[in-house]
C-alpha cells in the first residue's frame, strides 16, 4: 500500500526536510564542515553558533541523534508549529554555545545536536507538566538525573569510541539549563494541547 502524504502536516514535511539537511551536511566535503564547526577560538564567525550542532562526527553519530529527534517529536510534536520549533531551535543552539563558550574553556570544537535534544526533550516535559500530563514528571526527573550522572561520572567512553568524538557532557547539561529558561517563555505562551497535531 502506497503512503498517504497527503496526511502529512506543514509540520511533518518541515521535519522531514530538517532530518534531509542533516544528513545533507554530514555528507559535506571536511574543508566546507570545518568553516560550520563551533570553534571556540573564532567567535566573530557566529554562524558556527549555530551550524556547529547540525554537525555530525560519524554515521552513528547522525544516526542517534536523528532517532532521538524522531523519538522526541513523537512525544511533543502536538505542541510545535514550525515558528515555534525554529525559535527553540535557534534560540537553543545559540545558548547551549554561548555557555560553552563562557563556561567551558576545554572544548575547542563541537558537534552534534545532542545538547540541543537535552533541551527539546526538557522544554517538551515542562510542556507535559503544564497540560497535567503526568509522564512529563518522569521525562524531566530522567533528564535531570541523566544530566547529572553525566557530571558526576565523567563522559561514557564506550560512547565516545562508538561516535569517534569526546562526549560533551557540558553541552547536555547547558541544553537543559537553556530549556530552563526558554521553558518559562513556551510554557507562558502555549495553547491547550490538541488531540492532533497542528498545521
Amino acid at each position: 500500500m502506497l503512503m498517504n502524504f497527503r496526511a502529512f502536516s506543514t509540520f511533518q514535511y518541515a521535519m522531514l526536510a530538517f532530518a534531509l539537511l542533516l544528513v545533507l551536511l554530514h555528507l559535506l566535503p571536511d574543508s566546507i564542515r570545518a568553516v560550520l564547526e563551533y570553534h571556540r577560538s573564532q567567535p566573530e564567525q557566529i554562524w558556527r553558533a549555530l551550524t556547529g550542532h547540525l554537525l555530525h562526527s560519524n554515521h552513528w553519530h547522525l544516526v542517534m541523534n536523528l532517532g532521538a529527534l524522531l523519538l522526541m517529536l513523537m512525544l511533543h510534536q502536538l505542541y510545535y508549529q514550525l515558528s515555534s520549533f525554529a525559535l527553540l531551535l535557534l534560540s537553543g543552539c545559540i545558548g547551549i554555545s554561548l555557555l560553552l563558550y563562557l563556561f567551558s574553556p576545554d572544548i575547542q570544537i563541537y558537534v552534534g545536536l545532542s545538547g540541543w535534544l537535552h533541551c527539546f526533550i526538557t522544554v517538551g516535559a515542562l510542556l507535559d507538566i503544564k497540560h497535567k500530563i503526568q509522564s512529563g514528571w518522569l521525562i524531566l526527573l530522567g533528564v535531570i538525573a541523566k544530566v547529572t550522572y553525566e557530571q558526576w561520572q565523567g563522559p561514557d567512553p564506550e560512547l565516545a569510541a562508538l561516535i569517534d568524538a569526546n562526549v560533551a557532557i557540558d553541552a547536555h547539561l547547558y541544553g537543559v539549563i537553556c530549556a530552563v529558561l526558554l521553558g518559562l517563555m513556551f510554557v507562558l505562551s502555549a495553547k491547550p494541547a490538541k488531540s492532533q497535531v497542528q498545521q
